[in-house]
């Protein structure tokens, strides 16, 4: 058996989360013996119970306690600790563990994504403290892999983005449409934002124009119980209004939607960079399975 932990925030939105699940996915899609643990503080930690994927919150810590000769007082470090995996996968949260990686024998990954914007990420990899800066250093990692095109240091290994399902594994448009209560012969549109709160009702009124042009709406966000997983319903749907979001727009192009995709302001990523330079991007292989490839093979190294 192979046991394997991913760590991540995700304090605002349900990006991580997802990447978490899909990971989870592709372990399954592998059919190997494994155990599994999603490690984050996101308060959509929940949508990994319909996988049945266990989850650990992991609250917010200070500096202070991830840090010095304190760190071994921290919920992070004694969870790591205690679980002890074959292999950790790091999604960009490389800061909080950085002090105290180097006491833990496991293989580490680091996962890059949403790291676009290159004058951010230079911030992001040299993070300015109180009393000292916080730079990345890749040597305490076993691999650097990068799901999209990041400012991640080399060397790195580039896969495709991770998607949640394979193309194999979604509904029909006919099941997805009984599934929704909307007529499959109808020119049907979903409208899906689950960046930050306040963003789906900044926007959703702005497209409201499309039921005069005969579209069907459908309207959904994690915020208020909307539609999980989202993908397995594309089939129903002619058009997709989203962000432009990691999830969101690697989604749309995986399963090759016509979309509109509304850029949404980030510190670290640049949604109108990724849909300006990625939207004729088509990829057949899921990202997920990839990277369970890789670090599968890393474990019998």
């Amino acid at each position: 058996m192979i046991t394997i932990v991913y760590y991540t925030s995700g304090t605002t939105g349900s990006g991580r989360i997802i990447k978490g699940i899909s990971i989870g996915n592709a372990l399954k899609r592998k059919n190997i013996s494994f155990e599994y643990t999603i490690l984050s503080s996101c308060k959509f930690a929940y949508l990994s119970d319909k996988f049945n994927y266990k989850h650990i919150e992991i609250p917010i810590e200070h500096e202070d306690l991830l840090t010095g000769n304190f760190y071994r007082q921290s919920i992070l470090y004694t969870t790591l600790e205690s679980l002890n995996p074959d292999i950790l996968i790091v999604d960009l949260e490389w800061f909080t563990i950085a002090e105290f990686m180097d006491n833990f024998s496991f293989k580490k990954v680091f996962l890059s994504t949403n790291l676009n914007n290159k004058v951010a990420s230079e911030l992001y990899f040299n993070i300015p403290l109180p009393r000292k800066v916080l730079h990345f250093n890749p040597a305490q990692f076993d691999l650097l892999i990068e799901a999209e095109q990041t400012y991640i240091p080399d060397p790195k290994i580039t896969i495709n983005p991770l998607i949640i399902r394979n193309k194999n594994e979604i509904l029909t448009r006919e099941d997805a449409s009984e599934y929704l209560n909307i007529d499959p012969e109808n020119k049907n549109c979903l409208f899906a934002i689950n960046g930050k709160p306040g963003e789906y009702e900044n926007h959703v009124k702005t497209y409201s124009y499309l039921e005069d042009e005969g579209y069907n709406m459908v309207y959904s966000t994690n915020y208020r119980g909307g539609i999980f997983p989202v993908v397995d319903y594309f089939n129903a749907f002619d058009l997709i209004i989203t962000s432009g979001g990691y999830n969101s727009f690697w989604e749309a192009q995986f399963f090759e939607k016509e979309a509109l995709f509304i850029p949404q302001p980030r510190q670290f990523e640049d949604q109108r960079k990724r849909i300006n330079e990625y939207s004729g991007m088509i990829f057949k292989e899921n990202g997920a399975d990839q990277l369970v490839r890789i670090i599968t093979e890393l474990k019998n190294n």
